[in-house]
């Protein structure tokens, strides 16, 4: 997808938010906690409430993008440089474009690198790259805790 398609699919944080939230969950959003779908959305800031587990949490709870400070907008905008073949991007574009101080910018990028398919997953990738971006940042990461419980189950 190229930039100028991001600026206009997503005008707003709020269009970038929605497409996560399509990425992750589809039509029936769950808890990022508990699993539950007992779930209400609250208006004001965009985060959903639990009546299982009685927590609160975004579309980015648990997944590479939690915790971020930069609007998801920006990140698909990033998502969208790194993963276009044709256009040759600087850090200091990044910065420009999406206005942020440069290191974020860097780290944006450092961050991105990580999210890269491997070898194996180019074999068997079935979407373009910024598909494979957005969908990988937004899938729930492994907590620690059960990556030991199921290598030791092994």
């Amino acid at each position: 997808m190229s930039t100028t398609e991001i600026k206009n699919r997503f005008p707003g944080n709020i269009d970038a938010i929605l497409y996560f939230e399509r990425l992750r969950w589809g039509d029936k959003i769950k808890c990022a906690y508990c699993d539950s779908d007992k779930i209400s959305k609250r208006q004001v800031d965009h985060r959903f409430h639990c009546s299982a587990c009685h927590r609160t949490f975004s579309v980015t709870a648990g997944t590479f993008l939690h915790g971020s400070k930069v609007l998801l907008r920006d990140w698909l905008y990033a998502f969208a440089v790194v993963s276009n073949p044709e256009v040759k991007f600087t850090i200091r574009q990044l910065q420009r474009d999406i206005r942020v101080s440069y290191t974020t910018a860097w780290f944006m990028y450092q961050d991105i690198k990580k999210l890269m398919p491997t070898e194996e997953e180019k074999r068997h990738m079935q979407v373009n790259l910024f598909e494979f971006l957005c969908r990988k940042a937004i899938t729930p990461l492994i907590k620690e805790a059960e990556e030991v419980q199921l290598s030791e189950a092994v």
